[in-house]
């Protein structure tokens, strides 16, 4: 498959799986994670209804976006979010800013999921479709598996979570980074 030799194929596979892996860790911690921030369970619960609408306003508006601008900006600028909401993640000591990180990770949630979505048929055409999929489902079932494991271990190993969401950062910035430099899309029709 000639996807896989490609770099915006690596790009947005691995900044997929990035985020499921972020987004699956966090999720099954996010209370505790909270509990150790000095937030009670009403406060959890509340993150994830506010997580939930605003990966939906993410969706319209990366939607919007991906019809008029350049899809691999607008990873660069999910993975960009991403990473400040993980940064910020053990900072949180008002629930107004719980709330904002919420809501960040949120649309950074949206806008990953229309990329993954959109991308594939836009950059390599509807012939091999199904396989390049496959390929690029495969490593974010891995990253959704790994994410919960990453962050069980780092808090066995350090007490804390802070240390996995810091190398979690920096390994999102890259691949933001990477994503704004990536060439756009080629459009092919078939």
């Amino acid at each position: 498959m000639e996807a896989l030799s490609t770099p915006s194929f690596w790009i947005v596979g691995l900044s997929s799986a990035l985020y499921l892996l972020v987004a699956s860790g966090i999720g099954l911690f996010n209370e505790r994670i909270l509990a150790e921030l000095g937030f009670d369970r009403s406060v959890y619960v509340q993150t994830l209804i506010l997580s939930a609408l605003s990966a939906l306003a993410g969706n319209f508006l990366s939607g919007w976006w991906v019809g008029r601008g350049s899809v691999p900006r607008l990873l660069a600028l999910s993975m960009a979010l991403l990473a400040v909401g993980l940064l910020s993640l053990p900072h949180l000591h008002h629930l107004g800013a719980v709330y904002a990180q919420a809501i960040l990770m949120g649309i950074a949630g949206g806008f990953v999921t229309v990329v993954f979505f959109s991308f594939w048929s836009r950059e390599y055409g509807r012939r091999q479709l199904g396989r390049i999929q496959g390929m690029a489902q495969a490593l974010t079932v891995v990253g959704s598996a790994v994410g919960p494991l990453a962050l069980a271990k780092c808090h066995t190993a350090f007490g804390s979570h802070t240390p996995v969401f810091r190398i979690l950062a920096a390994a999102v910035l890259l691949m933001a980074l990477l994503a704004a430099w990536m060439p756009a899309i080629r459009r092919k029709s078939h």
